[in-house]
């Protein structure tokens, strides 16, 4: 049963986050470029996306039986969402100058990137390098 279920969650989530991704890199260029958004690409669409994201991955570790404050590498890549959401947050709404603003968003795709790292391989020692 677990096995029949994992795979579409897997799938899901991984399109969930690459749809994440070209939403905030979107959303990133309308600010940098300082052209008004439309309401509701910015705020419902994201908003519904993530919360997809969030719940497929949740719905993955109950699955696997696999616990979010195991201390291994899904910890760390728990926190790595926080540091993403919180940077992407200074992009699009609190940097109050454009450099502030553009070095939050190289922060946010590195961090996007060690995600992807974690999610892949499933291990942490590189990362500490």
């Amino acid at each position: 049963m677990s096995g029949e279920i994992y795979l579409p969650l897997k799938l899901l989530h991984v399109l969930c986050a690459g749809i994440t991704l070209l939403l905030f890199l979107w959303r990133s260029q309308m600010i940098f470029s300082e052209r008004r958004m439309p309401r509701l690409w910015t705020r419902h669409i994201p908003d519904l996306i993530d919360t997809l994201l969030l719940s497929t991955g949740a719905a993955m570790l109950f699955v696997i039986g696999l616990s979010p404050l195991a201390g291994d590498w899904i910890s760390i890549k728990l926190i790595m969402v926080v540091i993403y959401i919180l940077l992407g947050m200074v992009v699009l709404h609190f940097g109050k100058t454009p450099v502030i603003r553009r070095l939050a968003w190289l922060g946010a795709l590195m961090v996007f990137a060690c995600i992807v790292w974690l999610a892949h391989f499933k291990e942490i020692l590189p990362l500490a390098m």
